[in-house]
């Protein structure tokens, strides 16, 4: 299994490289986000010119909509689990095996972390945060009190009108997200004078995170 985006790219603004076509020319399963990574993926797919290769696209909705969320994890994992079952029908029993202990691990490390959470009551926390990081903040329990996304930072009146609204609203930290502009809210927090951490919205986007439950730990 090779990931074709590199993990702290945004998918969004993801250049084709000819490896990348070759390693869809060699694959046979090709799992696609239903996301920004539309944008690029039939013009790579064509250029694969693989015509045994099986494409298949993973959208989840709703409330685990969000894929770093464990519900969002958990309707990935069935949904992934479904494709394979269609595509290798012969070893079905073994996907679903292998998605019902992983869905365990999510649900061991969706209550490790609400345990966490709760120590610090995040609903009294109020944040602003990047938009592509909106769902994980708010199944996190922040307070939520504006977004933004990456281009707002470059625009003066509408830093000025967060700011102001931070300031109003007494937001004390800024989340931003590491693939769609990693310090878009640095001008914010230094404005307000708050704290401000970086998130990632896929696992491997900083060291020693390559798998879900790293990065979700960090």
């Amino acid at each position: 299994m090779v990931n074709i985006i590199p993990p702290a790219q945004c998918p969004g603004h993801f250049d084709v490289k000819p490896g990348d076509i070759q390693k869809l020319a060699d694959a046979d399963l090709f799992f696609l986000h239903g996301w920004q990574g539309e944008m690029f993926a039939q013009d790579l797919i064509a250029s694969a010119n693989n015509p045994d290769l099986t494409v298949v696209t993973v959208d989840i909705e709703g409330l685990g909509s969000d894929w770093m969320t464990p519900p969002g994890q958990l309707a990935a994992t069935d949904k992934i689990s479904d494709a394979l079952c269609q595509v290798d029908a012969e070893n079905c029993s073994v996907y679903r095996e292998s998605a019902t202990e992983y869905k365990d691990k999510i649900a061991a490390k969706e209550a490790e972390i609400k345990a966490k959470l709760g120590q610090v009551n995040p609903s009294g926390v109020n944040v602003m945060c990047a938009d592509m990081q909106a769902g994980f903040v708010e199944w996190a329990g922040f307070n939520i009190i504006a977004t933004y996304d990456r281009n707002d930072p470059s625009i003066p009146q509408v830093v000025r009108e967060l700011v102001d609204t931070g300031r109003a609203e007494n937001v004390t930290l800024i989340i931003d997200n590491l693939q769609s502009g990693q310090d878009a809210g640095l001008p914010i927090a230094m404005d307000i004078g708050c704290q401000r951490i970086i998130l990632s919205n896929f696992p491997g986007g900083f060291d020693n995170t390559e798998t879900w439950e790293k990065a979700i730990d960090r």
